[in-house]
């Protein structure tokens, strides 16, 4: 009986280790220093974007369309490696009102992923 229940703890345990403990934690996972992303969204992005709700100042930017706040990006049906792609690949002049292509490194480009999905309520994770 004992080696029995033991097994069973072994297995209970090896079962948990294997399986992720949510959906919305392991999506929220992105590699990326978020904090160096924060700071760099707060130097470059809030001339637009509301970036957090303590940056220094609004947005100064008033045309329309309305560039999204970080917290609605990172609400938003994105995964890090799109949102990564979308940005690299905007162009550097916009034809229509739009984000123009900061160049950023990719090492930025993780940096800011992996900030703007620690924004991400946990009910819109994706598998949620």
């Amino acid at each position: 009986m004992l080696k029995t229940s033991r097994l069973f703890g072994c297995l209970v345990i090896a079962w948990f280790m294997m399986w992720p403990p949510c959906a919305g934690a392991q999506s929220r996972a992105v590699a990326g220093d978020a904090e160096a992303g924060r700071a760099l969204a707060l130097t470059a992005c809030t001339g637009c974007h509301v970036v957090a709700p303590t940056q220094p100042f609004k947005p100064i930017y008033v045309g329309s369309p309305h560039p999204p706040d970080f917290k609605d990006i990172a609400n938003n049906n994105w995964t890090a490696e799109s949102l990564q792609h979308h940005l690299q690949n905007l162009p550097a002049v916009p034809q229509k009102p739009g984000m123009p292509n900061l160049d950023l490194t990719k090492k930025e480009l993780g940096d800011v992923a992996a900030f703007i999905f620690t924004l991400r309520d946990p009910a819109a994770a994706p598998g949620r």
